[in-house]
């Protein structure tokens, strides 16, 4: 049997989500849970077949340690956590290996070393180092392309903001203001485009009508694509910090 969460609400009907391998049963609050057993029994070969799916993409989900990968740009790569030689600054760069395969170098400072007597207290430095590049990789890649895309759809956000979502790639609310994830900078270049002309015609509609994907579709006709790209690489497309040791 398989192990699964039911969230209640007013909803009317069940539904099924799978997600980083656990499995969620959306369900109406009259809903007994003898008809919830029953509804996972009868949907068990596709549980089971996104379940194995997803625990596939596990190891690429980056956990900030020496080797583990994660996604820049749409391609996987491997981190190698180094330390700088004295006098030398800290740094982050991507490289191409023998093999075709990148590696993104992250050279923490040497005056730290000393410091990090745990495989925990260095995962931390790590991640925060990560969080700075891809923040600043974010910066130059999206605003100008928010500035692209705004001037050929003539939509124009009041505010725009870099930051961390667990959950989503933007937002857009009713004061105009676009919010964009820097994990954005893990998707290919072209789903990034995606992402920002979907925020940005949530200033004309903010919904998901026909009427908001005719919109996306005027100015991104490859939709379509990018969404199932996201939806084939979603189980690899969040951080992950290791058990503490």
């Amino acid at each position: 049997m398989i192990d699964y969460q039911v969230l209640r609400s007013r909803r009317k009907t069940l539904s099924l989500q799978v997600k980083h391998g656990q499995v969620f049963v959306r369900a109406p609050f009259h809903v007994d849970e003898k008809l919830i057993s029953s509804f996972i029994v009868k949907k068990y070969a596709w549980l089971r077949s996104k379940i194995t799916e997803q625990n596939q993409t596990t190891d690429y989900c980056c956990n900030f340690t020496q080797g583990s990968t994660l996604f820049l740009f749409g391609q996987l790569v491997t981190l190698n956590i180094v330390f700088a030689s004295s006098g030398e600054s800290s740094d982050i760069f991507l490289s191409e290996l023998i093999n075709d395969q990148q590696e993104l170098t992250i050279v923490l400072p040497a005056r730290i070393q000393h410091k990090l007597l745990t495989k925990s207290q260095l995962v931390v430095v790590v991640k925060k180092h990560l969080e700075r590049y891809f923040t600043q990789q974010a910066q130059k890649i999206i605003l100008p392309k928010v500035e692209y895309y705004s001037t050929l759809t003539k939509l124009t956000p009041t505010s725009i903001k870099i930051r961390q979502y667990r959950a989503r790639w933007g937002s857009c609310n009713s004061r105009g203001e676009l919010s964009f994830n820097y994990l954005l900078m893990m998707l290919p270049i072209h789903v990034i485009d995606y992402v920002i002309v979907h925020e940005l015609c949530h200033l004309h509609y903010l919904n998901h009508s026909k009427y908001f994907w005719q919109l996306v579709g005027k100015y991104f006709p490859n939709y379509i694509d990018a969404k199932k790209w996201i939806k084939a690489h979603q189980s690899a497309l969040h951080w992950r910090l290791p058990t503490p040791l």
